[in-house]
């Protein structure tokens, strides 16, 4: 029997089971019935909600997410750039007793000089009233005036000379203008001959054409009349030959445009028919990639929450980590140094790319690395350690306590440099202890402790007497730094300095990052496993190498590493697939001792840093998958918005092509209209043309048989009309030039008069001035005179007052030596000031920077705090939801199954499914009691509302009574 034979067999069954049987069904009311379908809606309605609230608080998580990254980067660039606003803080406040001394000295100089002065002013004072500047005044007030007067000569004379040019200008204009009116009048006397004799020729032509005249006038309108139709027939059939040509080229021009629009309609519903087409594909991709992107952001979503809860995971767990550590000395990385190194040499990260493979991605690495190493170096600075400073050493003869020191605290720093990167952290056992120190003395003993590269026979006898493999192992030599013992490495604080700057200097040059790849284990594969699947350990060591054969004595600082797994790799050259392995094997523990493992200060004997490398390891992993998401989304948001344009392009075309094709079938008709016009219209002009040409000749005949009969009299009239015509144009031409001659006479005439006008004005003007130059030499002479006299006066007082004199230039040298003394002084002065005034308010700038920035942190942190906390609470609200999701989809199935139910029961209420035979007979056996009765009736479409889901689980749970009294009731029926 099939499920649905079943469903409609105990569909019916359940209706007998209350109809005939006599179940009491009177509990399950209408209104029972309906209140469930209520609650189960309502239900529904919850679901809704709670769907929006899930879209609303992923939508809010994935924003604090982001939020909560870039404040958290706030707080790193907010403290690094506290940490340097401190820093020259103290600086600034430091130099400020310094420049307030060089102030009090600058202002006692100032007073002094000004003091000075004063006196020497004073004793100027009274020189200078003892001296008598009569005489000296007398003889400046004589060269005053004979500087005045020698100048108004000198104007008066070029005055003068002025004038006498003018005047010689204006004299040789006038004779140019007399010349020029007797020209004049010759010419006019000339043309007025010439206009006599011109009208004289003109009354002798208009009498003769008069005379003709009197012949003419017979057959003067009839010879017009003539005329006119010959001409008129002649532009008649110039005119319809003119029309015939334009109509033909104009019905061409049409026949040419009728076929290129019926090109054009073709073309363009072609056209239109590809672009229905590619807009129906269009609007395909553009839901197939809507789809996916909705599916890909779901991911998003989900991966942004998981970041979250990772980031807020290892923030703990490097809380925990730092809060454990004894070590005061940090390596701090950014986000960005942490996310631009594992891109360009974490070869595991998702982001990862290859720099090698061309030059231009290795200029991109070499600029972004510069970049974040730049950032570095400031947030990463040697801590000073007084107790350490206190502890002599001989860096020459260190013993193997301080070495082991010396080597527990690089571990210590390059374990924080791994951990940050996701890695686990290096070991230090006694093994690669003694191995480490075995290095270093082969690099004393090769004499090797130099600038220059790495001593690998050092580094290869090592590894024969350890039990290692020729090939494992890998070495950074602090970048081949090296120093002078002159200053000295007098102290523990001063080998471990140099230890922290050797590694920072690895990390966080400008040049290269190979060696800072080593300390990571980036170089030789990272986090690699081995063929049992167990992750390898790295053992490390960081050894002091000293020169003591020669003068420098040279100091190098060796971070050596070894895996416990090596493997030894080869390149399938049959397939060009990368390396793989054809061989592993683990280095001999009986030489390197890798069970005393020796704790380096950063929780190695605890869990606490591989917990922090673990956490770190999943944020970068999901910040990986973040990163593939988020290009999914933007590469799909590319292509759904070029997929939008694709389809507003393509329906824009759409339009343009309906209307282009619109038009063009518009102007097809039209056009075929004209040509319709215009072939009638050649067709009238062409038979037209027979007519106009016959009436063409035959007036022109006429004309001619008229002009032979009276050619006498033609000709007369012609000739004398123009001999009158020429007689008139020639009166006309001189009149014309009688005037123009006249015209010119009269403007020489005015201009002579001007002329004459301004000569006598300028002969005034000379005079004036001979008279005024004359009166002012006469005064200059006199001037000369009493300058002379003013000047030996002036003479006789110096030679009697010589002493005097004297003194007062010696005094006014030593005034202007003063005054140059303070004006120094005050230079001096207002510069120490400025400067003073300068560092105190750039110390005050400093100061309030660095209270707006733990301003700035403390809010920052907040925030954090308020955005996690906000990030759980919608985590919590989407938790919640699932269980408001898991009972929605229960109710939704159920409400599928009850409507099977209500369409089973109509089915066998109205008889309109054809069911087995079986069934059929249960279900429409006559009942003995009636129907009518609604006592025992189930509630059903037409009584009362549909069963319910309610009532349905209600009724089967009574199926097996009903069954039973349904084949009792059969038995009854029979009978």
């Amino acid at each position: 029997m099939k499920n649905k034979d079943k469903l409609l067999y105990v569909s019916a069954a359940v209706l007998a089971a209350g109809s005939v049987a006599g179940v009491k069904t009177t509990n399950v009311k209408a209104a029972e019935v309906k209140q469930a379908n209520v609650n189960a809606n309502s239900k529904l309605d919850l679901n809704k909600q709670a769907t929006a609230q899930d879209k609303t608080a992923q939508s809010q998580i994935k924003q604090d997410t982001a939020t909560v990254q870039k404040t958290q980067d706030q707080v790193k660039q907010d403290q690094a750039a506290k940490t340097q606003a401190e820093t020259a803080k103290t600086e600034a406040q430091n130099t400020l007793p310094a420049k307030q001394e060089s102030v009090n000295t600058a202002q006692t100089k100032l007073d002094n000089a000004k003091q000075d002065l004063t006196q020497t002013q004073a004793q100027n004072k009274d020189l200078h009233a003892q001296y008598d500047t009569t005489a000296e005044n007398a003889v400046h007030t004589a060269q005053e005036a004979e500087k005045k007067l020698d100048q108004k000569v000198n104007d008066l004379t070029g005055q003068v000379q002025d004038a006498q040019n003018k005047q010689t200008d204006l004299l040789g204009q006038r004779t140019s203008a007399e010349s020029e009116i007797k020209t004049n009048t010759e010419t006019l006397n000339n043309v007025n001959e010439q206009l006599n004799k011109a009208q004289a020729d003109s009354t002798q032509a208009q009498k003769h054409f008069d005379n003709v005249q009197k012949d003419y006038a017979p057959i003067q309108n009839e010879y017009n009349a003539k005329k006119s139709n010959a001409e008129k027939a002649a532009n008649d059939l110039k005119q319809n030959e003119t029309d015939l040509a334009q109509s033909q080229k104009q019905l061409a021009d049409l026949q040419t445009k009728n076929n290129d629009l019926a090109k054009t309609v073709n073309d363009t519903q072609g056209q239109l028919n590809n672009a229905n087409k590619a807009l129906a594909n269009a609007k395909t991709d553009v839901n197939q990639t809507q789809a996916k992107l909705n599916d890909v952001t779901n991911q998003s979503n989900d991966v942004n929450g998981k970041l979250t809860s990772a980031i807020a995971k290892r923030d703990q767990a490097k809380s925990a980590l730092d809060s454990q550590s004894e070590n005061v000395q940090k390596i701090t990385l950014t986000s960005e140094y942490i996310k631009a190194f594992n891109k360009w040499y974490n070869t595991k990260d998702p982001s990862h790319t290859d720099w090698t493979t061309s030059d231009e991605l290795e200029k991109q690495m070499d600029k972004e690395m510069k970049s974040v190493s730049a950032a570095e170096l400031p947030l990463n600075k040697y801590q000073y350690n007084a107790k350490d400073d206190q502890r002599k050493i001989d860096i020459r003869h260190l013993t193997n306590e301080e070495r082991l020191e010396a080597s527990k605290f690089g571990i210590n720093l390059v374990n924080q440099y791994r951990t940050q990167l996701g890695q686990r952290p290096a070991i230090l056992s006694k093994g690669s202890f003694d191995w480490g120190t075995e290095i270093t003395k082969n690099y004393e003993r090769d004499k090797a402790v130099t600038p220059w590269g790495h001593d690998l026979g050092a580094l290869m006898d090592a590894n024969d007497k350890y039990g290692i493999a020729e090939d494992n192992g890998t070495e950074a030599a602090s970048l081949a730094y090296y120093t002078s013992f002159y200053g000295g490495f007098k102290s523990m604080n001063d080998l471990k300095q140099f230890i922290y700057e050797s590694i920072t200097r690895m990390a966080f040059n400008d040049y290269e990052w190979d060696h800072a790849s080593i300390l990571a284990s980036f170089y030789d594969g990272n986090n690699e496993k081995d063929i049992n699947g167990n992750v390898i350990d790295v053992y490390a060591n960081v050894g002091i190498a000293v020169d003591t054969y020669d003068n420098e004595h040279s100091i190098k600082c060796l971070l050596d590493f070894v895996s416990d797994t090596y493997t030894d790799y080869k390149f399938n050259l049959d397939t060009g697939s990368p390396k793989y392995y054809t061989n592993q094997f683990k280095f001999d523990h009986n030489k390197f001792n890798v069970k005393d493992v020796i704790p380096t200060d950063n929780l190695d004997n605890s869990q606490a840093g591989q917990i922090y490398a673990a956490a770190q390891n999943e944020v970068n992993t999901l910040q990986g998958q973040k990163n593939s998401l988020d290009g999914q989304i933007k590469s799909l948001n590319d292509h759904l918005a070029q997929s939008q344009n694709r389809v507003n392009d393509l329906t824009k075309t759409i339009n343009d092509l309906s209307a282009k094709l619109t038009n063009a079938k518009t102007e097809q008709g039209s056009v075929q209209g004209q040509l319709t016009q215009v072939s009638k219209h050649v067709d009238e002009l062409k038979a037209a043309q027979p007519a106009l040409g016959q009436a063409r000749d035959n007036t022109a005949k006429a004309l001619a048989d008229y002009e032979q009969i009276h050619a006498t009299v033609l000709n007369d009239y012609n000739n004398a009309k123009s001999q009158l015509e020429q007689a008139n144009n020639k009166l006309q031409y001189a009149t014309k030039a009688k005037n123009e001659a006249e015209k010119v006479l009269n403007q020489n005439k005015a201009k002579l008069a001007n002329i004459n006008q301004e000569l006598a004005a300028v002969k005034a003007q000379l005079a004036d001035l001979t008279t005024k130059l004359s009166d002012a030499k006469s005064s200059q002479t006199s001037a000369k005179a009493n300058l002379e006299k003013a000047q030996a006066d002036y003479d006789n007082y110096v030679n009697t007052h010589k002493d005097l004199i004297d003194s007062i230039a010696k005094s006014d040298k030593e005034l202007a030596d003063k005054e140059e003394a303070v004006r120094v002084a005050q230079v001096a002065y207002d510069k120490a000031s400025q400067e003073y005034e300068a560092a105190k308010k750039e110390a005050d700038k400093l100061a309030n920077k660095v209270k707006d920035l733990d301003q700035s942190i403390a809010k920052s942190q907040e925030t954090i705090k308020s955005l996690t906390n906000r990030i759980a609470s919608n985590t919590q609200i989407i938790e919640n939801n699932k269980q408001v999701h898991a009972q929605a989809a229960k109710l939704a199935a159920r409400k599928a199954f009850d409507a099977q139910i209500n369409k089973a029961l109509d089915n066998v209420v109205y008889g309109t499914k054809t069911i087995s035979q079986h069934t059929a007979k249960a279900a429409t056996v006559k009942p003995a009691v009636s129907t009518k009765n609604t006592k025992h009736a189930l509630p059903q479409t037409g009584a009362n509302d549909k069963l319910s889901l309610f009532a349905a689980l209600a009724g089967l749970s009574l199926s097996s009574i009903g069954l039973g009294s349904l084949v009792s009731d059969k038995k009854r029926r029979r009978n």
